[in-house]
């Protein structure tokens, strides 16, 4: 009888032990935040796509993901001879009991002695994302304080300056009328005609780096009467009883100093003759980051506007004649716009058109654009068709798949910039930017 002792501690001893198998959470966390990333950067990827097809953008949101795993294990005792086997005779002496258990064996397992159930499932909602607020916000101009993020976060400010600048515009003391920039491949690359010095988009990017065009940021305390400035993107980005929060393009010689530092002499030398000032008069101008001649509050009650301006004296006299420059930002819409049109060129090797004005002295303006003080990837954007070799991230559309190679580091932090100004842009219940879940198991 001992080894049915020993068989019977044994079952009881690994019902225990099931009981104290605890599910793991890591893995499963590990897996659908992968998916998720995944998801979210082909989302984006698809859209850039359909932007340089001319098709409309779509965005969708993953509510929630839930995943869920049920595992149910049972332990029972075998059926077993305990005592003896009493027959019971019926009227003509036969024994008409059943046997309990199968002629010479005193244990028996059945299908109820054992067993174990697995039941794993993943369950998400979609939801489309074709509301109002998603589309106010993602309309919406960037502002002074959406930039100074992301110049803070270490990204190119010529990268910020390519993405997310629709046009400049100049206005010159003698000039009959401003001067236009507006890139828009491949009918317009951003170069003024009536401009006398032939200057195109490119040159003003350029300008921005090595002049350190940057955004500085002013909190002035505020009483219970003050009120915040009214709108515009260069005004408050909120105000409160602590203090209201002012943002300004500034002039930053540190910052240009870096800037004209990564690039040849010869073309910092270039964009200063695309100046109209020289840049030692505009670090020291009020127009420098950390002047204390600017009083924002003192014009807190005027409205602003959804362009962001600078007016400055190339003298450097408050009385002498005044240039005025703007720039007018895009949305992340335009964003979206922008980056589907450079993918086009590229993809279809577009020539400018006949429309196109491109100076004699400048056929630069009709290459795509390449960052100058970024070494690593210098292409704006790189993005493959039918590739082989490893992805980023990969989709496919009418025409074919698409790639982003692993090697595209400035395409790569795009894709960070996109969601993270799509998220800023939009409030946080119509964040869209995960339309697909893949869940591996």
């Amino acid at each position: 009888m001992w080894w049915r002792v020993l068989l019977v501690g044994a079952l009881l001893a690994g019902a225990l032990g099931a009981c104290a198998v605890v599910d793991p959470v890591d893995n499963r966390y590990d897996t659908v935040s992968r998916s998720l990333a995944k998801a979210r950067n082909e989302s984006i990827f698809l859209n850039l796509v359909r932007a340089s097809h001319d098709y409309p953008l779509s965005f969708t949101v993953v509510a929630n993901v839930t995943p869920s795993l049920t595992n149910t294990t049972s332990f029972a005792l075998p059926s077993f001879l305990l005592g003896p086997h009493i027959p019971s005779f019926g009227a003509a002496g036969t024994n008409v009991t059943a046997p309990l258990f199968t002629p010479g064996r005193d244990v028996i397992f059945g299908n109820t002695t054992a067993g174990n159930t697995t039941a794993v499932s993943t369950n998400f909602s979609v939801s489309t994302q074709e509301t109002s607020a998603f589309y106010q916000g993602f309309l919406k101009p960037i502002d002074l304080q959406t930039l100074a993020y992301f110049i803070r976060q270490g990204y190119s400010r010529e990268l910020l300056f390519w993405l997310f600048t629709d046009a400049f515009t100049l206005e010159m003391p003698n000039a009959p009328q401003p001067y236009g920039y507006h890139y828009s491949p491949p009918d317009d690359y951003g170069c003024s005609q009536i401009d006398p010095k032939h200057r195109c988009f490119i040159d003003w990017v350029h300008n921005a780096a090595y002049t350190g065009l940057t955004v500085e940021e002013k909190t002035e305390q505020a009483s219970s009467s003050s009120s915040p400035p009214k709108g515009g993107a260069s005004g408050s980005s909120g105000g409160s009883t602590k203090g209201t929060s002012y943002a300004r393009f500034c002039f930053n010689p540190v910052l240009a100093q870096q800037a004209a530092s990564s690039v040849a002499p010869a073309l910092v030398q270039e964009a200063q003759s695309n100046l109209d000032v020289q840049r030692t008069i505009l670090f020291k101008s009020p127009l420098t980051c950390g002047s204390p001649d600017w009083k924002p509050t003192e014009n807190k009650d005027v409205a602003q506007a959804d362009i962001l301006p600078l007016t400055f004296s190339p003298t450097n006299s408050p009385s002498g004649p005044q240039i005025s420059f703007s720039i007018t930002p895009r949305s992340a819409y335009g964003v979206f716009v922008f980056l589907g049109t450079l993918m086009k060129m590229q993809r279809e090797h577009l020539a400018p058109s006949r429309y196109a004005f491109i100076p004699p002295n400048r056929p630069y303006a009709a290459e795509p654009p390449l960052l100058e003080t970024v070494h690593e990837d210098p292409a704006l954007i790189t993005v493959m068709q039918n590739l082989g070799g490893e992805c980023f991230v990969h989709t496919w559309f009418e025409d074919g798949d698409y790639c982003v190679p692993e090697q595209a580091a400035t395409t790569k932090r795009i894709f960070g910039l996109l969601a993270q100004l799509i998220a800023i842009q939009t409030a946080a219940a119509d964040l869209s930017i995960t339309p697909v879940v893949r869940v591996i198991q």
